[in-house]
């Protein structure tokens, strides 16, 4: 699919939103099983309600079919749920400044569709087992692929495919950072109040160790529940991507030589980690181009959401686990 008259995007983009466009626009199919809680409240965008089962089927797209750790769920449960609610925020954005798609490029290519359909001997509602997908829902879904293509196609440009990797490129240009880290791991009954127990221990010690009563290698010594301790913490380069789990990689490649990373959670524990020495990597922005795309076109989604944020209200329930408003902006 073609995103844009500048850039021809990867196929990943073109799926991954067309998987978010079925969760805004397309109620559950006979292939999902119904649950109770499917038509519970999730979240409100203005006066668009969220379901449960809406955000279910959100997170079935993100997870497919891999096995995830359950201490992970609650996370990947948030941001499901956040996705379609900064899919809504947009679309609320483009109604308001009069910037998605028109109606006639929406009634084109429905009538396209409908045309290729007929010409199979089909129907609309042969898109799905049940039937249940109208005419509404189809050009729902067709306004958000064609104003999401217009709004990234005039985004993902050259020009800002090379500054993104200018500003992010230890991330992908084959960098790798020599780290130590501290791990506090739960007790065995992970009772509610463990982690936040630990996350305050975590900042006690890197209180510690930035005013210099102690050093890193010491605290990890000391506290460290890694096979590490006895080395000081000491895990060597990691590359940026998959030696370790997202989060520790992440908050490990924003530090410089020296510094100390605030507590990160993993499901291992909380951690505490010091950039030792930074290995940079050779890869040029031409070589890793496709692989930019995506961070690229994920940027461009938080900065309209954030945006329509001050003008449509979103609300939480405690039916679906959420980010709170303050955490979706950083």
């Amino acid at each position: 699919m073609v995103l844009g008259a500048k850039v021809q995007h990867s196929p990943e983009i073109a799926i991954y939103f067309a998987l978010a466009c079925f969760c805004i626009a397309f109620p559950a199919t006979a292939q999902d099983k119904p649950l109770a809680d499917e038509k519970l409240l999730a979240a409100t965008v203005g006066d668009e309600p969220i379901y449960v089962g809406d955000a279910r089927r959100a997170l079935k797209a993100i997870v497919g079919h891999r096995e995830i750790n359950p201490a992970a769920l609650p996370t990947l449960k948030a941001r499901a749920l956040e996705e379609i609610v900064s899919r809504r925020l947009i679309l609320a954005y483009a109604r308001r400044t009069a910037s998605g798609a028109t109606d006639e490029q929406v009634d084109a290519t429905v009538k396209e569709l409908t045309s290729k359909l007929s010409a199979q001997g089909r129907s609309l509602g042969d898109l799905s087992p049940k039937g249940e997908i109208t005419e509404d829902d189809l050009r729902r879904q067709v306004f958000w692929q064609l104003t999401w293509q217009k709004y990234i196609g005039r985004y993902v440009t050259e020009k800002r495919l090379e500054s993104y990797f200018k500003a992010h490129h230890r991330d992908f240009d084959g960098t790798e950072v020599s780290v130590s880290h501290i791990l506090l791991s739960p007790a065995e009954d992970d009772r509610a109040d463990t982690w936040g127990k630990l996350i305050a221990q975590a900042k006690s010690i890197r209180e510690a160790i930035i005013s210099k009563k102690t050093t890193f290698a010491e605290a990890a010594k000391r506290h460290s529940n890694s096979p590490t301790a006895a080395t000081g913490g000491k895990l060597g380069f990691i590359a940026r991507q998959g030696a370790m789990a997202e989060s520790f990689a992440r908050a490990a490649f924003e530090l410089q030589p020296g510094e100390v990373s605030r507590p990160v959670r993993t499901r291992f524990g909380v951690h505490l980690i010091r950039c030792e020495e930074i290995k940079p990597g050779q890869k040029k922005w031409t070589d890793i181009r496709d692989e930019l795309e995506t961070p690229l076109a994920r940027e461009l989604m938080k900065k309209i959401a954030d945006l329509q944020r001050k003008h449509t209200e979103v609300k939480y329930t405690n039916n679906w686990p959420h980010v709170a408003p303050e955490e979706s902006r950083k």
